[in-house]
Protein backbone atom coordinates (compact mmCIF):
# COMPACT_ATOMS: atom_id res chain seq x y z
CA UNK A 1 0.00 0.00 0.00
CA UNK A 2 1.63 2.88 -1.03
CA UNK A 3 2.03 6.08 0.83
CA UNK A 4 -0.56 9.14 -0.08
CA UNK A 5 1.48 12.39 -0.97
CA UNK A 6 0.02 15.73 -0.72
CA UNK A 7 1.00 18.24 -3.18
CA UNK A 8 4.05 19.59 -3.80
CA UNK A 9 4.99 22.74 -2.14
CA UNK A 10 6.87 24.96 -4.39
CA UNK A 11 10.15 26.45 -2.98
CA UNK A 12 10.07 30.41 -2.29
CA UNK A 13 12.80 31.55 -4.32
CA UNK A 14 14.34 35.46 -3.17
CA UNK A 15 13.03 37.71 -5.81
CA UNK A 16 15.69 39.17 -7.38
CA UNK A 17 15.27 43.42 -7.48
CA UNK A 18 17.43 45.43 -10.15
CA UNK A 19 19.98 47.32 -8.61
CA UNK A 20 19.02 50.73 -8.67
CA UNK A 21 21.31 53.34 -8.66
CA UNK A 22 20.92 57.06 -7.00
CA UNK A 23 19.70 59.59 -8.95
CA UNK A 24 22.35 61.76 -10.35
CA UNK A 25 22.46 65.31 -10.01
CA UNK A 26 21.88 67.83 -13.12
CA UNK A 27 25.61 68.39 -13.16
CA UNK A 28 26.41 64.56 -13.23
CA UNK A 29 23.66 64.22 -15.91
CA UNK A 30 25.27 66.50 -17.56
CA UNK A 31 28.73 65.12 -17.58
CA UNK A 32 27.58 61.64 -18.41
CA UNK A 33 25.87 63.30 -21.92
CA UNK A 34 28.98 64.71 -22.64
CA UNK A 35 30.90 61.68 -22.60
CA UNK A 36 28.18 59.92 -24.42
CA UNK A 37 28.21 62.03 -27.35
CA UNK A 38 24.82 63.52 -26.73
CA UNK A 39 24.21 67.23 -27.45
CA UNK A 40 23.66 69.65 -24.69
CA UNK A 41 20.23 69.71 -24.39
CA UNK A 42 21.09 73.68 -23.52
CA UNK A 43 22.80 74.25 -26.25
CA UNK A 44 19.68 73.44 -28.50
CA UNK A 45 17.45 75.99 -26.71
CA UNK A 46 17.63 79.35 -28.41
CA UNK A 47 19.96 82.02 -27.58
CA UNK A 48 18.32 84.85 -25.35
CA UNK A 49 17.31 87.79 -26.80
CA UNK A 50 19.74 90.90 -25.51
CA UNK A 51 17.54 93.44 -24.13
CA UNK A 52 18.57 96.89 -24.65
CA UNK A 53 20.19 99.14 -22.13
CA UNK A 54 17.41 100.56 -20.05
CA UNK A 55 18.12 104.68 -20.93
CA UNK A 56 19.33 106.55 -17.90
CA UNK A 57 16.73 107.92 -15.92
CA UNK A 58 16.53 111.84 -16.88
CA UNK A 59 16.49 114.72 -14.32
CA UNK A 60 14.65 117.66 -14.17
CA UNK A 61 15.79 119.64 -17.31
CA UNK A 62 18.20 122.13 -16.57
CA UNK A 63 16.56 125.79 -15.77
CA UNK A 64 16.51 128.02 -19.42
CA UNK A 65 20.04 130.51 -19.55
CA UNK A 66 18.57 133.81 -18.38
CA UNK A 67 19.09 136.09 -21.78
CA UNK A 68 21.84 138.22 -21.99
CA UNK A 69 21.78 141.74 -20.98
CA UNK A 70 20.84 144.73 -23.75
CA UNK A 71 24.55 146.60 -24.66
CA UNK A 72 24.73 149.79 -21.77
CA UNK A 73 23.51 152.96 -23.64
CA UNK A 74 26.68 154.87 -21.34
CA UNK A 75 29.49 152.96 -23.12
CA UNK A 76 31.32 154.21 -25.37
CA UNK A 77 35.34 153.82 -26.28
CA UNK A 78 35.48 150.90 -23.49
CA UNK A 79 37.30 148.22 -25.40
CA UNK A 80 36.53 144.96 -24.02
CA UNK A 81 40.27 144.20 -22.93
CA UNK A 82 40.23 146.91 -20.64
CA UNK A 83 36.98 146.05 -19.17
CA UNK A 84 37.99 142.15 -18.44
CA UNK A 85 41.26 143.70 -17.04
CA UNK A 86 39.72 145.65 -14.79
CA UNK A 87 37.50 142.82 -13.21
CA UNK A 88 41.03 140.71 -13.24
CA UNK A 89 42.17 144.21 -10.72
CA UNK A 90 39.67 144.11 -8.66
CA UNK A 91 39.86 140.47 -8.00
CA UNK A 92 43.62 141.28 -6.90
CA UNK A 93 42.10 143.90 -4.86
CA UNK A 94 40.11 141.89 -3.17
CA UNK A 95 42.98 139.27 -2.21
CA UNK A 96 45.09 141.60 -1.12
CA UNK A 97 42.26 143.56 1.33
CA UNK A 98 41.58 139.27 2.76
CA UNK A 99 45.25 139.48 3.39
CA UNK A 100 45.64 142.77 5.77
CA UNK A 101 42.24 141.56 7.93
CA UNK A 102 44.33 138.49 7.90
CA UNK A 103 47.06 140.30 9.49
CA UNK A 104 44.91 142.78 11.49
CA UNK A 105 43.04 140.13 13.69
CA UNK A 106 46.41 138.08 13.52
CA UNK A 107 48.52 141.23 15.62
CA UNK A 108 44.82 141.33 18.27
CA UNK A 109 45.44 137.74 19.17
CA UNK A 110 46.26 137.39 22.86
CA UNK A 111 50.37 136.09 22.73
CA UNK A 112 50.94 138.36 20.22
CA UNK A 113 49.42 141.74 21.56
CA UNK A 114 50.53 144.64 18.82
CA UNK A 115 47.79 146.24 18.90
CA UNK A 116 48.89 149.46 16.80
CA UNK A 117 49.95 146.98 14.09
CA UNK A 118 46.40 145.48 13.88
CA UNK A 119 45.06 148.91 14.02
CA UNK A 120 47.29 149.85 11.20
CA UNK A 121 46.15 146.67 8.94
CA UNK A 122 42.79 147.18 9.76
CA UNK A 123 42.75 150.32 8.54
CA UNK A 124 44.52 149.69 5.47
CA UNK A 125 41.93 146.74 5.08
CA UNK A 126 39.04 149.20 4.64
CA UNK A 127 41.42 151.07 2.27
CA UNK A 128 41.67 148.15 0.07
CA UNK A 129 37.74 148.13 0.33
CA UNK A 130 37.21 151.27 -0.99
CA UNK A 131 39.36 150.99 -3.57
CA UNK A 132 37.38 148.16 -4.79
CA UNK A 133 34.32 149.79 -4.57
CA UNK A 134 35.48 152.99 -6.67
CA UNK A 135 36.78 150.56 -9.59
CA UNK A 136 33.19 148.76 -9.68
CA UNK A 137 31.53 151.59 -9.53
CA UNK A 138 33.98 152.75 -12.69
CA UNK A 139 32.85 149.36 -14.71
CA UNK A 140 29.24 150.75 -14.31
CA UNK A 141 29.97 154.19 -15.28
CA UNK A 142 31.54 153.36 -18.53
CA UNK A 143 28.97 150.64 -19.24
CA UNK A 144 31.10 147.23 -18.24
CA UNK A 145 29.79 144.63 -16.21
CA UNK A 146 31.42 143.32 -13.10
CA UNK A 147 32.08 139.69 -12.86
CA UNK A 148 34.04 138.60 -9.64
CA UNK A 149 35.46 135.46 -9.35
CA UNK A 150 36.75 132.90 -6.49
CA UNK A 151 38.91 135.01 -4.25
CA UNK A 152 42.40 133.49 -3.34
CA UNK A 153 42.68 133.16 0.40
CA UNK A 154 46.09 134.30 2.14
CA UNK A 155 48.90 132.32 1.70
CA UNK A 156 49.54 132.03 5.59
CA UNK A 157 47.64 132.96 8.47
CA UNK A 158 50.19 133.78 10.84
CA UNK A 159 53.49 136.46 10.55
CA UNK A 160 57.15 135.72 12.60
CA UNK A 161 56.92 139.31 13.36
CA UNK A 162 55.74 143.22 12.65
CA UNK A 163 58.73 143.47 10.73
CA UNK A 164 58.26 140.51 8.41
CA UNK A 165 54.50 141.73 8.08
CA UNK A 166 54.92 145.15 6.62
CA UNK A 167 57.73 143.04 3.88
CA UNK A 168 54.89 141.25 2.95
CA UNK A 169 52.97 144.08 2.82
CA UNK A 170 55.48 146.06 0.87
CA UNK A 171 55.61 142.97 -1.64
CA UNK A 172 51.67 143.32 -2.18
CA UNK A 173 51.22 146.50 -2.39
CA UNK A 174 54.37 146.59 -5.21
CA UNK A 175 51.96 143.55 -6.89
CA UNK A 176 49.03 145.89 -7.13
CA UNK A 177 50.76 149.19 -8.16
CA UNK A 178 52.29 147.10 -11.29
CA UNK A 179 48.83 145.74 -11.57
CA UNK A 180 47.54 149.09 -12.00
CA UNK A 181 50.42 150.08 -14.36
CA UNK A 182 49.76 147.52 -16.78
CA UNK A 183 46.17 148.51 -16.79
CA UNK A 184 47.48 152.13 -17.73
CA UNK A 185 49.48 150.99 -20.19
CA UNK A 186 46.25 148.82 -22.12
CA UNK A 187 44.31 152.17 -21.81
CA UNK A 188 47.19 154.58 -23.35
CA UNK A 189 47.32 151.88 -26.07
CA UNK A 190 43.27 151.01 -26.41
CA UNK A 191 43.41 155.67 -26.37
CA UNK A 192 40.91 155.37 -23.28
CA UNK A 193 41.48 158.80 -21.85
CA UNK A 194 39.33 158.64 -19.14
CA UNK A 195 40.36 155.37 -17.58
CA UNK A 196 43.82 156.66 -18.10
CA UNK A 197 42.97 159.89 -16.01
CA UNK A 198 40.75 157.79 -13.21
CA UNK A 199 43.93 155.46 -12.32
CA UNK A 200 46.75 158.37 -12.31
CA UNK A 201 44.53 160.46 -9.97
CA UNK A 202 42.72 157.97 -8.18
CA UNK A 203 45.08 154.95 -7.28
CA UNK A 204 48.66 155.39 -8.77
CA UNK A 205 49.21 158.53 -6.67
CA UNK A 206 48.04 156.88 -3.82
CA UNK A 207 49.87 153.81 -4.08
CA UNK A 208 53.09 154.82 -4.77
CA UNK A 209 53.23 157.05 -1.32
CA UNK A 210 52.00 154.30 0.51
CA UNK A 211 54.50 152.14 -0.84
CA UNK A 212 56.97 154.69 0.41
CA UNK A 213 55.74 154.41 3.87
CA UNK A 214 55.86 150.64 4.00
CA UNK A 215 59.27 150.47 2.64
CA UNK A 216 60.72 152.96 5.69
CA UNK A 217 58.68 151.57 8.29
CA UNK A 218 60.85 148.20 7.26
CA UNK A 219 63.89 150.23 7.40
CA UNK A 220 63.17 151.75 10.61
CA UNK A 221 62.21 148.28 12.41
CA UNK A 222 65.34 146.82 10.78
CA UNK A 223 67.33 149.90 12.58
CA UNK A 224 65.71 149.31 16.09
CA UNK A 225 66.96 145.80 16.19
CA UNK A 226 63.36 144.18 15.07
CA UNK A 227 62.47 141.35 15.16
CA UNK A 228 65.51 140.05 17.78
CA UNK A 229 64.67 142.99 19.72
CA UNK A 230 60.68 142.12 21.12
CA UNK A 231 60.59 145.98 22.49
CA UNK A 232 61.61 147.13 19.60
CA UNK A 233 58.23 146.41 17.71
CA UNK A 234 55.95 147.54 20.75
CA UNK A 235 57.92 151.41 20.25
CA UNK A 236 57.53 151.58 16.84
CA UNK A 237 53.92 150.58 16.78
CA UNK A 238 53.26 153.15 19.50
CA UNK A 239 55.22 156.07 18.41
CA UNK A 240 55.19 155.60 14.53
CA UNK A 241 51.76 153.43 14.14
CA UNK A 242 49.66 155.05 17.26
CA UNK A 243 48.22 157.47 14.41
CA UNK A 244 46.85 154.81 12.22
CA UNK A 245 43.62 154.47 15.35
CA UNK A 246 40.45 156.20 14.79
Amino acid sequence: MGMIRGPRRRRLRPRRCPIRSPPLSPRHGALLAFLAGEPDPQALLPAPLALPPEPPMEGPPPPPQPPLPPPSLVRQNYHPECEAALNKHINLELHVSYVYLAMAFYFDRQEVALKHFATFFLWQWREEWEQVQTLMRLQNQRGGRIRLSDIRRPDRSRWESGRAAMKHALQMERMVNQSLLGLFHLATIKNDAHLCDFLEHHHLRQDVRFIRNVAASVVNLRRLGAPEDSLAEYLFGKLTLGGSEN
